[in-house]
């Protein structure tokens, strides 16, 4: 394919030479020769030009057109499955546990049993949606959880209200991983953290507007003989089926497969699309087969037994424990603080706490991307999140009742706010695809198992200011923070070992190299980790 011309003010072709580092592994363009791997890697795509240039200009137009046109949408269906998802604290306010009688260990063990089933499915999710392809899976699934989330209008008793948690989970597992990995079709590694944030940031949003809406829908307690939690559950679920049809017409196959209903018959053009792929294989090579095919069990087990992956998992975990408990149980908890305000007026007041969510999370993604630095803004996240949950476990049982809720509202604003540099972390340390699909679907299972674990801290026994469960969350925290420190370091070690390997090889011996080696992906000589 022939070279295009661009303007005066063009990229730097070297720079892009060494797509799979960056600039704080503190490494030369001269300590090793990735253009001839590059290169090959490329002819793999018909959209590549190894030669390509273009201007800042025309990368940034390229990049707004996948944000306006891809990730929005994205959000939308991801703030529809944020409140399919939260609507179960919001439905607690309405008198659920008394007509379906019903306890709160058996809402918590609902709880374990959506994560439990979201768990099982996930790796067996994520492996579909690389052979079957993100944009008719992901559409598919939210069909699905829609219609189980409607389905709870119908709830009776114990058992239905456990079966219905069941199938939610089981219908939603695959849909987070397998939206990160979406993107990272769109966006470079530098890029990702920043639009994870958009994406995750809709949790904010979705769960202020089930506040509102809920206070709405709740009200409609006697329509029809029914409760209100009843049309919740149902006019939510409905909502989502409609969106989950609509994204089978929106969503693209990729940055160069954009044509078809209410795609205006292709938003790039030719050279866009070359610009598109060109610029995200320079990044990562791995990037450059976009064919659709199944996850070996090679790509599997490496992902799964990797040690440059566990730590982050476990980030994730322990990192994310105090989510679940704040979401859920957070309305009523302001509503046993006595604040003088009606019971269905608590799930407006935890609006502001996820204000302050949205905020935190943002700015932390953008400076780390802004930065190209993942761990030191994870653990300083860690530690404002950390300090809040203190306050909560510390204050005394006679404190001020609004000092209380002030301290809830900015422990909520600490609940996500380094989950997408993680998330970002993973995805741009991990290749190929198939590998990267496995640990995405790992770190989502991990962020999720926590939630079989957390909800449980939380008993009837321990009401209403739960002290127990909050000083187990803080020493979560702590270890939390050891391991963001633990994971810079150690990939730092990896890195200086590999330079140290490569830096006296000359061009033939690279030559070799890439012609007998197994190595793929991250697990290339060439290949340098973020941290």
């Amino acid at each position: 394919m022939s070279t295009l011309k661009s303007s005066d003010n063009k990229v730097d072709i070297e720079n892009h030479h060494r797509p799979v580092s960056f600039d704080n592994s503190s490494l030369d363009d001269g300590d090793f020769n990735r253009d001839e791997w590059l290169r090959t890697q490329g002819e793999k795509n018909p959209f590549y030009v190894h030669d390509l240039t273009w201007t800042p200009a025309e990368e940034k137009e390229i990049v707004r057109t996948f944000d306006f046109r891809v990730l929005t949408w994205i959000a939308l269906m991801f703030l529809f499955m944020q409140l399919d998802r939260g609507n179960m604290g919001n439905a607690l306010t309405d008198n659920f546990m008394e007509d379906l009688n019903i306890s709160l260990n058996t809402v918590n063990l609902g709880s374990t049993i959506f994560t439990l089933t979201f768990c099982l499915f996930e790796i067996p999710s994520n492996i579909i949606i690389v052979r079957a392809g993100p944009q008719r899976w992901i559409p598919f699934l939210m069909v699905l959880w829609g219609a189980a989330t409607a389905s709870q209008f119908f709830l009776k008793d114990r058992v239905t209200f456990l079966i219905c948690r069941a199938l939610v989970g089981m219908f939603e597992a695959g849909y987070i991983p397998g939206i990160a990995l979406y993107l990272t079709s769109y966006y470079k590694r530098s890029e990702m953290a920043v639009r994870l944030s958009i994406f995750w940031s809709t949790l904010a949003v979705a769960n202020s507007i089930a506040g509102v809406l809920a206070y709405g829908i709740l009200h409609m307690r006697g329509v029809a003989g029914k409760a209100g939690w009843r049309w919740l559950f149902l006019f939510e679920g409905l909502a989502t089926v409609i969106v989950g049809l609509l994204s089978f017409l929106m969503l693209p196959g990729g940055p160069t497969a954009t044509k078809g209903f209410f795609r205006h018959n292709g938003y790039l053009t030719l050279r866009q699309e070359q610009i598109a792929m060109t610029r995200l294989i320079r990044d990562d090579p791995t990037k450059a087969d976009t064919r659709k095919k199944s996850v070996s069990k090679k790509h599997f087990f490496k992902a799964l037994l990797s040690p440059k992956i566990w730590p982050n998992i476990l980030i994730g975990f322990f990192g994310l424990l105090p989510f679940s408990p704040l979401t859920i149980l957070s309305p009523l908890i302001i509503k046993n603080l006595n604040l003088g305000v009606p019971a269905l007026v608590s799930n407006l007041l935890v609006i502001p706490g996820y204000v302050i969510s949205l905020s935190v999370m943002t700015f932390v993604s953008w400076s780390s991307d802004r930065h190209n630095e993942r761990a030191f803004h994870g653990a300083l996240a860690s530690t404002y999140y950390a300090i809040c949950i203190l306050a909560l476990a510390t204050l005394p049982a006679d404190a001020n009742k609004f000092m209380l809720y002030f301290a809830l509202i900015f422990a909520m604003g600490g609940q996500t706010c380094w989950h997408p540099v993680n998330a970002a972390w993973i995805a741009g340390n991990t290749a190929p695809v198939g590998k990267r699909s496995i640990a995405l679907a790992m770190y989502i299972i991990s962020v999720n198992a926590c939630d079989m674990v957390s909800v449980n801290l939380f008993r009837d026994e321990d009401a209403p200011r739960f002290y127990t469960g909050f000083y187990i969350l803080f020493g979560a925290l702590l270890f939390t923070i050891v391991l963001f420190i633990f994971q810079r370091y150690h990939l730092m070690y990896i890195n200086r070992k590999r330079d140290e390997k490569t830096r006296n090889w000359t061009e033939q011996e690279w030559q070799h190299y890439n012609e007998t080696t197994k190595d793929e992906g991250d697990d290339h000589l060439s290949f340098r980790y973020s941290y």
